[in-house]
């Protein structure tokens, strides 16, 4: 049994690889797993069996844990103090209401934040915009976009405001992940809405501004839609192979 936290990646008892390039065992196996989950393997709130995925991988139930934990951050398992792990089914349903919500409430927030701004402002949003552009890692990139979106937010100088969208993009990050991976191969297409939403606040425009988030946010739910549409299609036909 592997029971290193440092291999650079790990097999499973299926023959499958598992992501070669992860730093750690952890990684490697939390990074199979929200395949698992996106893909359909599990039900939304199916328990997670640290046992039963240490013997899949053959480790030891250390990485696994971790892996866990790693998930959890991302929004795709939730751990009870009882139950233990389930998975985070993302669905369109959910999809749409989350964004439905933060539309309003982050237009609302960088109109505030338009008005504010001051050139100053822009420097380290901007340096932010360039790390995205050069960033190969998909989960990195989802924490460089929270970081560049909060950090307009805060120039709202709206405390209550901020909190709300901070909690709901919080509850948004299991579809951040699944657009992650087209915004790391597709940079310019990304880092371009993010340019008009700088230049709008720059402009003191909040009007602009307005427009610029919602545009943006609203191409991140047709994106992650497509990408669960990907999933469904890929779990019909498994079924279809299964039958055959």
């Amino acid at each position: 049994m592997n029971n290193s936290t440092q291999a650079p990646g790990v097999t499973r008892t299926d023959g499958a690889g598992v992501r070669p390039t992860a730093r750690t065992t952890a990684e490697a196996i939390a990074h199979s797993i929200r395949a698992d989950i996106i893909g359909g393997r599990y039900e939304s709130g199916e328990r997670l069996r640290q046992v039963e995925i240490a013997k899949e991988y053959d480790v030891s139930t250390t990485p696994v844990r971790e892996a866990f934990g790693l998930l959890q951050r991302q929004g795709l398992v939730q751990l009870h103090p009882q139950r233990g792990a389930s998975a985070v089914v993302p669905n369109k349903r959910d999809l749409d209401e989350l964004y439905e919500i933060r539309i309003e409430l982050e237009c609302l927030a960088v109109q505030r934040a338009a008005e504010n701004f001051t050139p100053e402002d822009a420097v380290p949003l901007r340096a932010l915009i360039e790390r995205m552009r050069a960033c190969k890692d998909a989960e990195e990139h989802v924490e460089l976009n929270h970081r560049f979106h909060m950090g307009i937010y805060r120039v709202a100088q709206r405390a209550r405001l901020y909190d709300m969208i901070e909690q709901l993009r919080a509850s948004s990050k299991a579809y951040l992940q699944i657009t992650s991976g087209r915004a790391v191969q597709l940079p310019g297409d990304f880092e371009h809405e993010h340019d008009d939403i700088i230049d709008a606040c720059e402009a003191n425009d909040p009007s602009w501004a307005a427009r610029a988030t919602r545009d943006h946010l609203r191409i991140t739910v047709r994106d992650a839609k497509e990408e669960l549409d990907n999933a469904d299609t890929a779990r019909d036909r498994a079924d279809i192979r299964a039958v055959l």
